[in-house]
């Protein structure tokens, strides 16, 4: 039997690092450099990234933070 593939939830507080590779349009190697040089917000938790996403809308729209 397969597993299908939770849809993202666009109401959710945060999202992964995939998701937010999907609408950068960019591989996940490139969204994991940019996390790890700080330019997109994320937060660790063991292995896995979240991003906030209000602080990637926040980053997509060119605001900084205040």
């Amino acid at each position: 039997m397969k597993r299908s593939r939770k849809q993202p939830d666009e109401s959710a507080d945060v999202m992964s690092l995939a998701e937010a590779a999907r609408r950068l349009s960019i591989g996940k190697n490139q969204a994991y450099q940019a996390v790890q040089a700080g330019r997109i917000p994320a937060l660790r938790f063991g292995r896995r990234w979240l991003i906030p996403r209000a602080a990637f809308d926040k980053m997509v729209r060119g605001e900084t933070a205040a």
